[in-house]
């Protein structure tokens, strides 16, 4: 069983409460400005949580793709895209009664029976890594596939690349529609 500190409870809760929080106001804010920073202390947040868990490796790409990159094209889209709104002509967002309500129950039930499923199914303790083992040199021999690495290649380098080409996907989308907007275009 690992061993947690009073201190590892506080910080574990205080930045839980920070992605909660800067998680709802995503949603909840009517400025798309103001919701997208939200969006980056959520992010910012998760890698804290990665950090704590020992997951250094994790945090950092957290950091530099979600964060450093799919924040940044957000804001890129913003800034190309934005149109001058009118904040007070913006709704909240509601509770819709209507046909959703079946949906929302079914998918209260399946979060209910999934929590209870996982909750009670015994795990066995992970293996991780050997104690002084160079982690991040072996992950970054492992995306390259080269010989040293400890642990062994899953093609970390192809997943990289995928999410290359959905960043430059997104960035192309973004100057298509603002080059459609200045144009005048619908």
């Amino acid at each position: 069983m690992i061993e947690t500190s009073m201190y590892d409870l506080l910080v574990f809760s205080f930045f839980a409460g920070v992605t909660i929080l800067s998680s709802a106001g995503v949603v909840l804010v009517k400025d798309v400005w103001h919701s997208a920073l939200l969006l980056g202390v959520a992010l910012l947040s998760i890698a804290v949580h990665y950090v704590i868990l020992s997951a250094e490796f994790i945090a950092a790409m957290q950091v530099l793709v979600y964060v450093g990159g799919v924040l940044i094209l957000i804001s890129f889209a913003i800034m190309l895209i934005r149109r001058k709104l009118d904040p007070t002509a913006m709704t909240s967002p509601g509770l819709n009664l209507g046909p959703h309500l079946a949906r929302g129950v079914g998918a209260i039930i399946f979060f209910i029976l999934f929590s209870s499923i996982l909750l009670n199914t015994p795990f066995a303790l992970p293996i991780g890594f050997q104690d002084g083992a160079l982690i991040t040199k072996s992950i970054g021999y492992a995306m390259l596939d080269l010989p040293g690495a400890s642990i062994p290649s899953e093609g970390f380098l192809a997943a990289f690349e995928i999410i290359d080409i959905a960043l430059v996907a997104a960035l192309v989308a973004a100057v298509m529609l603002a080059r459609r907007d200045m144009a005048g275009e619908n």
